[in-house]
C-alpha cells in the first residue's frame, strides 16, 4: 500500500513539473510573440532618417542638416539613440552644419564589437567622419557617456576638434560623490550576459519595460516625441547596454587623456532637482562641483548651470545646448578668419 501512495505522488509530481512546462513555454511563446508584434508596428512608423555610411564591414547611421563650418557632431549618451538631439539639431542647423549619428547597435546603426568601450565608440566616430564626407573644423557635442567618446576621439586624433560642449557628462571621479549610484558588473562571463540579453531582447524585456514617455517636452512634436520612444524600446538597445559594461573600463580610459588646456569648451550641468532626470540634492551638489573643476581643465573653459533640465538635457533643455554650441562655433570661427 505505501509503494501504491509513493507511485501515486511520483505521477502527481511528474503531471506537476509537465504542466509547469507547458505554461513556461505558453509565457515565453506569448512574450517572443509580444516583441515580434511590437517590432513589427516600429518598422512600420521608424522610417530611416539618415544615410548608412560602411565604416568597414558594418554600417553607422548619419544625419546632417544645415550648411556652413564649423561641422558640429552629437554624440549621445550610453544607450540613446542619435535621434534624441533632434530640436537641438533643428535649432544649430540654423547657423551651420549639424550632424547626429547612432553609435553601434543603436538606432539604424548595425551591431559592433565587444566590448563597445568608449574608445572603440571613438574610432568608429572617426572612421565615420572620414567615409561620410566631413571634414574639420569640427565641434564636438557630448552627453553623459557621450562625453567620453568625444574626449578619447581629441585624444587620439588631435586638431581635428577645434571646440567642444560638454553636455552633463560622465566624468571618470563621479564614483567619489557621497550617494553616487554606480553599477557592479555581476559574476557572470561576458558571454553569459550577452547572451541573456539577446534572449530577454527578443523577449520583449525592453518593450516591457519601458515606461510611457508621457506627452512631448517643450521644443517636441507629438510625432517626434513617439519615433523617439520606439527607437529607445527596440532589442537591441539591452546588447548595447551589455557591451558597454558597468562604464569602469571607459572610466579608465579618459583618465589618461589630456589635451583639453587650450581647447574652447563649454560644459552644460544639470540644475533643476524637480527633474525626474536629475540626481538627488546631496549629490548633485557634488556634482556641479566635480563639473566645475572639469570645466577648468581648459584655459578656455567654463561650466554653465542650466537650472530647467536634469540630466536628460537633449530632452528637457535643447535651448541651453543651442546656446552654448553658437557660443563655441562663434568661437572657432573667429580664431580661423
Amino acid at each position: 500500500m505505501p509503494n501504491d501512495a509513493w507511485k501515486a505522488a511520483y505521477r502527481l509530481v511528474r503531471i506537476g513539473a509537465r504542466l509547469v512546462a507547458v505554461l513556461v513555454a505558453v509565457v515565453l511563446l506569448g512574450a517572443a510573440w509580444y516583441e515580434h508584434i511590437g517590432a513589427w508596428r516600429d518598422r512600420r512608423v521608424l522610417k530611416q532618417i539618415g544615410r548608412s555610411v560602411d565604416i568597414g564591414g558594418r554600417t553607422l547611421n548619419i544625419y546632417c542638416t544645415g550648411e556652413g563650418s564649423p561641422t558640429v557632431i552629437f554624440v549621445s549618451a550610453r544607450t540613446a539613440p542619435g535621434y534624441v538631439w533632434t530640436p537641438t539639431q533643428r535649432g544649430v542647423s540654423a547657423f551651420t552644419r549639424a550632424c547626429w549619428y547612432d553609435r553601434a547597435d543603436l538606432g539604424w546603426s548595425d551591431s559592433g564589437p565587444d566590448p563597445e568601450w568608449a574608445d572603440a565608440a571613438a574610432r568608429d566616430l572617426h572612421r565615420l567622419v572620414q567615409d561620410a564626407g566631413l571634414r574639420p573644423p569640427l565641434v564636438l557635442v557630448g552627453h553623459s557617456f557621450g562625453g567620453y567618446v568625444i574626449r578619447l576621439y581629441h585624444h587620439a586624433y588631435p586638431g581635428e576638434a577645434s571646440g567642444m560642449v560638454f553636455v552633463d557628462t560622465a566624468l571618470e571621479d563621479a564614483g567619489t560623490i557621497q550617494g553616487m549610484p554606480h553599477r557592479e558588473m555581476p559574476a557572470i562571463p561576458r558571454s553569459v550576459i550577452l547572451g541573456l540579453s539577446m534572449v530577454l531582447g527578443r523577449l520583449g524585456m525592453i518593450r516591457f519595460l519601458a515606461s510611457n514617455p508621457g506627452p512631448p517636452p517643450k521644443h517636441w512634436s507629438a510625432d517626434e516625441w513617439d519615433i523617439l520612444a520606439r527607437l529607445r524600446r527596440q532589442r537591441n538597445v539591452l546588447l548595447a547596454d551589455a557591451k558597454l559594461g558597468p562604464g569602469r573600463a571607459s572610466d579608465n580610459l579618459v583618465r589618461a587623456t589630456a589635451g583639453l588646456e587650450e581647447m574652447p569648451l563649454i560644459v552644460l550641468t544639470q540644475g533643476n532637482q524637480a527633474s525626474p532626470s536629475s540626481a538627488s540634492p546631496g549629490v548633485l551638489r557634488g556634482w556641479v562641483d566635480l563639473q566645475r573643476r572639469f570645466a577648468q581643465r581648459s584655459r578656455r573653459g567654463r561650466q554653465v548651470l542650466v537650472p530647467d533640465s536634469g540630466h536628460g538635457m537633449p530632452e528637457e533643455a535643447p535651448d541651453a545646448i543651442i546656446r552654448a554650441v553658437r557660443e563655441v562655433v562663434t568661437i572657432v570661427r573667429d580664431e580661423r578668419h
